[in-house]
């Protein structure tokens, strides 16, 4: 909930106006118009996450590629020194 104090810059009135505009939207639509807003909610949500995930994963294979190359080449540096 938001406090308004006297050094807010918000209008009270808009501020109340607002909170009631979303109850306001979901009465006027259908059952199937909210089942439709919630999926792409969901979708759009999960959506980041996947990119989120995906960026993480490429990271992390970018991390192992290159922890092979080290111990790779430690490998061969005391294969060498044998």
């Amino acid at each position: 909930m938001i406090k308004l104090t006297a050094m807010s810059p918000k209008n009270a009135a808009a501020v109340a106006l607002g909170r009631k505009g979303g109850q306001a939207r979901a009465k006027k639509l259908t059952s199937e118009e909210r089942s439709d807003s919630a999926r792409k909610a969901v979708e759009a949500r999960w959506a980041k996450q996947r990119a989120e995930l995906k960026e993480l994963n490429e990271g992390a294979k970018e991390l192992l590629a290159k922890s092979r190359a080290a111990q790779a080449r430690l490998a061969k540096q005391k294969r060498a020194t044998s």
